[in-house]
């Protein structure tokens, strides 16, 4: 029998989810904390601090950089990167933007980008290149990256630690030629485009006239045409001209609050050459820190940002193993809370997803370990042994500080992951322990406002989505669009919660928000408080009747996101308005005959709302089935059939309304066309430019201090954009030209 061969190029692999994940470095579950730091790296790197946050549904990442191409996330393009020069920067590879683009790709997401003027939505082609689309303008300066991952939720928690760690110093210098075997140094000319000298001048220590020195024999020939041999006879020049870097420049985090161990190290190590003479000796800064716990838990950081491998760590006995991403370190210590950061221009990975191997400096990570708890140590009070408080107990505590510090002494708004970033230093310093961010929004913020009330200035991010029919908006539902939402006038008389955002898509296209002038609503899951808000703020002020609908999963959990729809919660009473349960509810899944699956087993009872019956709360424990089960055609006849139970008629405003919107709606049309030709007949466009020739001649001098003027006027009101400099230019220039 004859074989059967296939060719696959490998950008491909960059668009399937079942081999993203190869190329990603890491598995489906963490896909989406990668990207985030992906985005967040390259941000931190580009200019020292950024943004990142949740918008409508959207993650985003945004910078105050010069600016990239968005056609940049392109899977198919050559792998082109900055990250070739060895600095001790968060990214590594530079693949990181093709994992991004993948990871959209693969999930049947969205991605936009906002940049230079312009914001692009980016449409992925079948040839793995990418296509944007210009939307609008966009007037600020940077970037802002948004994406969603279709249905796979967005995992920010890594993206948080680099925006975390983004402290202390910073290296200010360039690459070192003593950071590159021959082999390496060789594929770095290779992999630029420009000219010899151009590339020396990359080298710390090499100035213009010493590049030009070394490089005096390529005058004119590009960095790729060297050979091997030429680029082995360069570096070895560039070394005699120039020092090593010492590893104190790299920069280091420095001493954290909450930590009472710390231990800093500095010094290289050695990546040996195979085919060259030259190998590399690579500068590295180690900082560890440590607090005292019953348990151990370890975090790495590479460069201020978290690695993408698995580190582990245990106590038993008198010792602390620590395993994972190369290391296999048994310390003599105490169990404790550790976090490592190494920084270094290079260290060998083993993955595609930078999982860095670390067992090169594991004797000086050892020694660190055990001084760094050591000293934590002995930060404790003599024999005093006490009891480790709850985090419960610590948040009680601490809060009103926490609130201080996140809105500067309560002169500023602040979000409620800034809340818990400010309580996160004493969780750790008193329970030696992470605190987790689900437990400390769910439970325990939601059991003081419970108990004290909304915690004021504090806001939450934005996490739903209200589409308005006819507008076609989509409005980003938060604490602070809520606080500022209205509702358009006899607009819609309904109101459909989804649990999945990934239906809007397919009701949008098929006009059903418009046909039943109904808007949709969703928080990805449990309804936030903010949709909470929104719908009794609806239900209280609105002058016209509207209908509310939820619709979720024949599951244990989508009943109860109908139960904390409609009913009182620890931290909210129930809503001031009815919701009416549409389901799927799951006797009615069973009857249409729809794919049941096996439900999760979780290891204890699933909640079930408390209007399900019993025979089926037990059928709940086992078994679900998704909306998604049902095909498009049978979905919306599903919807469709529900909402007519219902449905109370299109909006029709009373008779007074419409005949005052006839008459704005004469006016807006005659005015338009009889302003249109008294302006011909007048011949406005030949006065207008008449008038610009004359003000520009006779005010000239405004035209030449043009740039100085919008410089001053800057310095003096930053606030403003440039744009508000030139409109009042203008004005003046008209106004002294007697207009």
């Amino acid at each position: 029998m004859q074989s059967m061969f296939f060719e696959r190029e490998d950008w491909k692999l960059f668009r399937n989810m079942e081999t993203l994940p190869q190329k990603a470095g890491v598995p489906r579950s963490k896909l989406s904390r990668l990207v985030c730091k992906e985005l967040t790296d390259n941000a931190l790197d580009l200019g020292g601090d950024c943004e990142i946050g949740y918008e409508g549904g959207f993650f985003y990442v945004k910078d105050h950089g010069s600016g990239l191409d968005p056609e940049l996330f392109s899977i198919n393009r050559p792998l082109r990167s900055s990250k070739y020069l060895r600095l001790p920067t968060r990214g590594a590879l530079g693949n990181g933007l093709r994992v991004v683009a993948g990871a959209v790709v693969a999930s049947g997401g969205e991605l936009y980008v906002s940049t230079r003027g312009k914001n692009y939505k980016i449409h992925f082609q079948n040839d793995g290149t990418a296509f944007p689309e210009s939307l609008s303008d966009y007037d600020e300066a940077g970037t802002k990256i948004r994406f969603t991952l279709g249905e796979m939720p967005i995992d920010s928690s890594w993206a948080s630690l680099a925006m975390e760690y983004a402290q202390g110093e910073t290296y200010r210098g360039k690459t070192s030629p003593y950071w590159y075997t021959s082999e390496n140094f060789f594929e770095l000319f290779q992999s630029y485009s420009g000219s010899v000298r151009e590339l020396i001048t990359q080298f710390d220590g090499c100035t213009g006239g010493k590049a030009g020195k070394i490089a005096a024999e390529y005058t004119k020939t590009s960095a790729a045409a060297l050979e091997f041999d030429e680029t082995e006879a360069l570096l070895a020049e560039l070394r005699a001209a120039v020092k090593n870097v010492s590893p104190e420049r790299l920069g280091r985090i420095g001493k954290l609050d909450g930590y009472s161990g710390y231990c800093k190290s500095a010094g290289t190590f050695k990546a040996r050459t195979v085919k060259g003479e030259h190998d590399a000796e690579i500068a590295f800064v180690l900082e560890v820190y440590a607090i005292p716990s019953d348990t151990p838990h370890i975090t790495v950081l590479l460069n201020k940002s978290p690695v993408t491998g698995n580190v582990n760590i245990y106590h038993n006995k008198n010792l602390l193993s620590i395993f994972g991403c190369g290391l296999i370190l048994c310390v003599k210590a105490k169990p404790a809370v550790i976090l490592i950061n190494i920084i270094t221009p290079y260290i060998p990975v083993v993955t595609d997803g930078k999982e860095p191997d670390l067992s090169i400096i594991s004797d000086t990570m050892a020694e660190s370990i055990q001084k760094a708890v050591s000293r934590a140590q002995k930060s404790l009070p003599g024999d005093v042994v006490e009891r480790k408080k709850s985090q419960k107990e610590v948040v009680a505590a601490c809060l009103q500080q926490a609130i201080a510090k996140a809105s500067g002494n309560g002169e500023y708004r602040f979000s409620l992951r800034q809340l818990y970033y400010a309580v996160r230093p004493y969780v750790i310093k008193e329970s030696g322990k992470e605190p987790d961010y689900a437990y400390f929004c769910t439970e325990l913020i939601s059991s003081y406002e419970a108990q004290h009330g909304d915690i004021p200035l504090m806001y939450r991010d934005e996490r739903g989505t209200l589409y308005h029919p006819h507008s076609g908006q989509d409005i980003s539902i938060g604490t602070i669009a809520v606080e500022n939402y209205q509702k358009p006038v006899w607009t819609f008389n309904k109101i459909l919660y989804i649990e999945k955002e990934g239906f809007f898509n397919v009701l949008k296209e098929k006009k059903i928000p418009e046909k039943y002038d109904m808007a949709l609503l969703t928080s990805k899951g449990y309804a936030s408080g903010a949709v909470k808000d929104l719908l009794d703020a609806l239900g209280e002020n609105s002058e016209e009747e509207i209908t509310f609908f939820c619709i979720h999963d024949a599951d244990a959990y989508g009943t109860t996101i109908y139960d904390t729809l409609q009913n009182e919660t620890k931290a909210r009473p129930g809503r001031k308005v009815k919701i009416i349960n549409l389901g799927l509810d799951p006797e009615e899944a069973v009857s249409m005959g729809l794919e049941i699956e096996k439900a999760g087993k979780t290891g204890r009872k699933k909640g079930v709302a408390s209007y399900i019956d019993p025979e089926w709360e037990s059928w709940l424990q086992d078994y679900r089935v998704e909306l998604n089960a049902m095909s498009t055609p049978q979905f919306l006849a599903w919807l469709e059939g529900k909402i007519r139970l219902y449905d109370k008629g299109k909006v029709i405003p009373p008779e007074s309304t419409m005949l005052e919107s006839l008459d704005h709606s004469l006016q807006d049309k005659l005015g338009q066309k009889l302003a249109a030709e008294i302006l011909e007949q007048n011949h406005y466009a030949d006065q207008v430019t008449q008038a610009v020739r004359q003000v520009k001649e006779r005010c000239g001098d405004s035209q030449t201090r043009l740039a100085e003027t919008v410089q001053a006027e800057l310095k003096k009101e930053p606030v403003n954009l440039w744009k508000d400099v030139i409109k009042a230019v203008s004005e003046d220039m008209i106004k002294n030209c007697r207009f």
